[in-house]
């Protein structure tokens, strides 16, 4: 018999003629003829594949699995689900049958960035190799874009057999292409040795580089005789090879004649043009003997197999992997391969690099089916290919040691409710998961109660295991976990008079080590208002509307410049999902008002938000994607202007007029806030500037909305979408003469009045001067416009710079801030330089260390711009007897100062006078790093909110000041400064008139006297910012569930050090950051 039959793969008649072989050589179905090994593929992924024959995984860190069918099409195992829908189906192209088909899959390494991957098909007619590069659509990452086709490379194939197929991105960056033989039998034509053919051979190419590629500089046929793109050569059929992702080293499982199956190598640190032989030899055996082949010089520069194996073992090798994985130590470092025909696994191990060398081939099992292809998750499990039955094994070692991490993965604490009055019993579950196939000796548990609860005797149960009360309320359990669940119960009762956040903590140990804890929070008391989502639907495009949802702002990268991607992703607004304290604040809110979460989530994750995933007003159904985009590049560049554009400039004014009219809940005329964003329901991007009609990447819509040149009040009606908030909670009631609970009434426009507000910053801005035609002249914010004049929010908060927007591969327009447009940096500057300091605390559950870079950049940025926001000027006066400190504070910004959700928000003054001799005589307004405290002689810049008795009475809770921002009623205080243009016509109203301060007309400064002792020669003044109070993080800490205490936690280990703004000194001389006095 030919050996060219019994190496086709997948040669259909053959294994019709074969299938009495493969009954006798193989055991019975499902069982296992096993060495002394102990790993195990009875693990099933996945089922109902048509003929799999490749797995592999995309990179970005979704954890997919990523299939090939060979009639066409790839297949997505997401989350242990097979997909119904395939990632792409391009089954009309291929020609399939035998070893023809759909063949290989790479993902580009910057996948995640870029979307591309590339395929490996023999095409209809005449089943020529073709290497395609593709995209992930843009409106859903499981789904392929067919149209993106581009054919890199096509390579003509003289026989039906011996294709290759593999395609794998190399340590280095390029992508090799395994190339057979060009088939029939024995290499009749010697394609293998030939240099000029690209058959036989294992290529590399740059596909970052060229059109449609490049050559790597160092490709061995570089400017001298023979194929620029070759990498190795005798090669007969490299069905499956693969880099050890940890070395870089090259596996090839090469396919075999009549004889023997090779497994070739390539270290990592080898230069190309290595020669493995064939069809000189077969494996290091003498195949062929026509010249050069009998010439000992030439057979000495040959390359041989490091393990193979004879026609007595097996017929035809499919080459694997390396494992690299956490879950089975035992397996780490082991290559391991298998025969197509057997399903014999071998594996071998790399003992040294100097000299080479390798452990003996050991048989691991034997698998009763055809192993079409190993392959890698992204997490370094092996994962096989079962042919015939179109399933996917996990390749396993149930007695080797447990990656625990894995194997406890879904153990929960929960409580059988989320509230509870006092006296009441509340019951706890554990559940302690197992997930893998070995019992868990040694294991404890401990759970101590808090002091706030009860436990209830004779209560603690267990599925398994023993239970141990005897020192309550410290609850033990201690036993075996066996595969499976093993669950926990107990009851507890809530002490009288307790209120806030009760946190129940549990530990897992085993072998005395522990590995995992577990919580579960509960609020005290019952909240009074029974609130739920419907509450919270607020007018404008509703979740679940859009026919493209927002995309991953990686999306973004692929073309953008740094200006643009890097400076946003550095940015609090990029970060805004993974804010902790606005979690501990969601937390809080939730616990008081019942549903609330879904105010929050709509403005700090709507790509989340519109996808439907806020059902659950905790956060708890959000996927990594939506936190790690937080206010996403596409929620900005898709929104449409809630009022019809002025002018005939803007280019989507059509498409916009059609999507106002097509809303299901339009928003109210002059209605800005608390998120009513109308969004573009399919990918219609909108931007500054107008682009060239061949640019075609996307489409590209100049709108006055986002336009640099539109009217102030157009451009900063996009900022003011979130930063006006209004509580749809709380209407006016006239007969009260307060803002009162509305529950039940539909929220059919939100505006102030009638609507209780919590946020102002676009009111503020909007009756300053700024918001006017001829705005302000503030060259410290206008960046390299030339006029220095600002007046939409953007003016000041897109830092206004020249260069350009896109990657130089894109041809953009250099942005001159004169004749083409300012290059609008998005790094969306603010006031706070805390978080992007906590987000780098790997304690953190959403911590952003991979961002690190651009965190700090924007916390250096922000403290540059917070110190334009304000003049501070000092001078010292001496009146009668007295000697005054006059210290005068002007307002730079284009809203009152500080702005800005007002819970703990807050800037003080810090005056120091001295004496002659250079000693502190007296301080005003000294700040306790380790209270967090101000000196009650401080002048502090805040807004104080409250709730009114009458309301308290109706809710049960105390009057007065409160952080509780869905209850306040009142404005107990607001000594905010005012921007320009301010007069108290224009400020009166609700969240902008002034509470416990008098401004006049014009007035935009505050001047404050201290009286100082007569000896003061010497005064410096320090004006302070602060995000969050001491108070206000206590107030989370108590309210705030597992999210408050974690605030509390993160805010112990990463202090919230005021910002200092300004410094003031007199008599004056030069100063230099960091407080370097000259």
């Amino acid at each position: 018999m030919s050996r060219k039959f019994t190496s086709s793969l997948f040669l259909f008649s053959l294994l019709a003629s074969l299938s009495f072989v493969i009954q006798g050589i193989l055991p019975a179905q499902e069982a296992y003829s096993q060495s002394s090994s102990t790993i195990s593929i009875s693990e099933v992924v996945a089922s109902g594949l048509e003929y799999p024959v490749f797995i592999t995984h995309a990179g970005d860190g979704s954890g997919r699995l990523f299939v090939i069918e060979q009639r066409g099409r790839i297949r997505v195992i997401k989350q242990g689900t097979l997909l119904n829908t395939p990632f792409l189906d391009i089954t009309p192209q291929v020609l399939f049958g035998g070893e023809r088909g759909l063949l290989g899959l790479a993902f580009h390494p910057n996948y995640e960035q870029n979307g591309f991957f590339y395929i490996n098909y023999t095409r209809q007619p005449d089943g020529a190799t073709i290497i395609a590069r593709y995209r992930v659509s843009a409106a859903n990452p499981d789904l392929a874009d067919p149209s993106s086709g581009i054919t890199l490379l096509t390579i003509p194939q003289p026989y039906s057999n011996h294709n290759g197929g593999c395609l794998q991105f190399g340590p280095d960056g390029y992508l090799y292409i395994g190339m057979g033989d060009g088939g029939s039998g024995g290499d009749p034509q010697n394609f293998a040795q030939n240099i000029d053919s690209l058959l036989g051979k294992m290529l590399r190419i740059d596909v970052n580089h060229g059109n449609p590629y490049a050559i790597p500089a160092d490709n061995p046929f570089v400017n001298q005789a023979g194929a620029d793109e070759i990498w190795a050569l005798g090669l007969r059929n490299p069905w499956r090879f693969s880099f050890d992702r940890l070395t870089g080293d090259l596996y090839i499982g090469d396919v075999g004649q009549n004889a023997w199956e090779e497994v070739s190598f390539q270290p990592a640190n080898a230069t190309g043009g290595i020669n493995y032989g064939w069809r000189c030899r077969e494996g290091a055996h003498p195949y062929n003997t026509s010249p050069p082949c009998n010439q000992a010089d030439f057979l000495a520069t040959l390359t041989d197999p490091i393990t193979e194996y004879s026609h007595s073992e097996g017929y035809s090798i499919t080459g694997g992997v390396v494992y690299r994985g956490s879950r089975y130590p035992n397996l780490f470092g082991r290559y391991f391969f298998g025969d197509y025909v057997n399903g014999k696994i071998w594996s071998i191990k790399k003992l040294s690099d100097s000299p080479l060398s390798w452990s003996e081939r050991t048989l691991e099992i034997q698998a009763p089916f055809n192993i079409s292809s190993f392959g890698e998750g992204e997490d370094g499990e092996i994962y096989l290919a079962n042919y015939n039955q179109g399933k996917i094994h996990h390749l396993t070692d149930p007695s080797g040691p447990v990656d625990l991490s894995q194997a406890l993965q879904g153990s929960r604490k929960t409580v059988s409710s989320p509230w509870a009055d006092p006296n009441e019993v509340v019951t706890y579950t554990i559940e302690l998961h197992n997930n893998s196939q070995t019992i868990l000796q040694n294991a404890v548990l401990t759970d101590t109660l808090p002091a706030t609860l009860q436990y209830q005797a004779g209560s603690f149960t267990a599925t398994g295991g023993s239970v141990d009360d005897s020192q309550a309320p410290l609850l033990k359990w201690s036993g075996s976990l066996s595969p499976g669940i093993t669950t926990l119960r107990y009851r507890a009762r809530v002490n009288a008079n307790v209120q806030g956040s009760q946190n129940n903590h549990a530990s897992l140990s085993i072998n005395n080590n522990p590995v995992l804890s577990l919580s579960a929070s509960l609020f005290s008391p019952r909240p009074t208002l029974n609130t739920t989502s419907a509450d919270f639907i607020l007018p404008g495009t509703q979740p679940n509307q859009l026919n493209t949802p927002l995309l991953d702002s990686k999306d973004c990268d692929t073309c953008h410049s740094a200006p643009i991607y890097d400076r946003w992703r550095g940015s609090v607004m990029s970060q805004a999902g993974r804010d902790p304290l606005m979690w501990a604040a969601l937390a809080a809110s939730n616990n008081i008002v019942p549903a609330s979460g879904e105010l929050c989530l709509r403005c700090h994750i709507p790509n989340g938000w519109f996808a439907g995933h806020s059902q659950d007003p905790t956060g708890g159904s959000m996927t990594t994607q939506d936190l790690s985009n937080g206010i996403s590049c596409q929620l900005c560049h898709r929104l449409v202007d809630p009022a019809p554009p002025l002018g005939s400039s803007d280019q989507a004014s059509a498409i916009d007029a059609l999507i106002r009219q097509n809303l299901t809940n339009p928003i109210p005329a002059n209605a800005i806030g608390n998120a009513m964003l109308i969004v573009d329901p399919n990918d219609n991007r909108r931007g500054p500037f107008e682009l060239p009609d061949e640019f075609n990447y996307h489409t590209a819509y100049q709108t006055n909305f986002l336009s640099q040149t539109s009217d102030g009040i157009t451009r900063s009606r996009l900022c003011g979408s979130c930063h006006n908030v209004f509580n749809p909670l709380l209407s006016w009631d006239a007969s009260r003469n307060q803002y009162w609970p509305n529950r039940g009434t539909p929220q059919a426009t939100i505006a102030a009045p009638p609507y209780y507000p919590i946020e102002t910053t676009f009111s503020e801005w909007l009756a300053s001067d700024y918001a006017t035609p001829q705005g302000v002249y503030a060259p410290q914010f206008a960046g390299a416009k030339a006029d220095g004049i600002v007046r939409a929010c953007q003016d000041c908060h897109l830092t206004r710079s020249s260069g350009f927007a896109a990657d130089p591969a894109f041809n953009p327009l250099e942005r001159d801030c004169r004749t083409t447009g300012c290059l609008p940096t998005h790094d969306l500057l603010g006031a706070n330089t805390w978080l992007p300091q906590l987000l780098l605390n790997a304690d953190w559950r959403l911590n952003a260390l991979s961002d690190r870079v651009y965190l700090e950049q924007n916390r250096l940025a922000t403290q540059s711009f917070l110190s334009k926001a304000a003049t501070l000027r000092v001078e010292l006066l001496e009146e009668g007897n007295n000697k005054l400190a006059r210290v005068t504070l002007i307002n730079e910004s284009g809203h009152e100062l500080p702005t800005g959700y007002p819970e703990g928000r807050r800037m003080w003054l810090n005056l120091r006078a001295y004496d002659q001799e250079g000693n502190l005589v007296q301080e005003f307004g000294a700040y306790n790093p380790t209270t967090g405290e101000v000196a009650n002689d401080t002048k502090i810049y805040e807004v104080l909110q409250g709730i009114t008795p009458e309301l308290a009475g109706l809710l049960g809770i105390e009057a007065g000041h409160s952080f509780h921002f869905l209850l306040n009623n009142t404005v107990i205080k607001d000594n905010r400064i005012p921007p320009r243009g301010f007069t108290n016509a224009r400020f009166d109203q609700d969240g902008l008139r002034p509470v416990g301060a008098t401004y006049q007309d014009g007035q935009y400064w505050d001047t404050t006297d201290f009286i100082v002792p007569t000896a003061t020669e010497r005064l410096v003044v320090t004006l302070y910012y602060q995000t969050a109070s001491s108070e206000y993080l206590e107030f989370l800490r108590r309210n705030g569930g597992l999210d408050g205490e974690a605030l509390h936690q993160l805010a112990s280990e990463t202090p919230n050090t005021p910002q200092v703004v300004q410094i003031a000194i007199f008599p004056d001389f030069r100063y230099y950051f960091p407080l370097i006095f000259r």
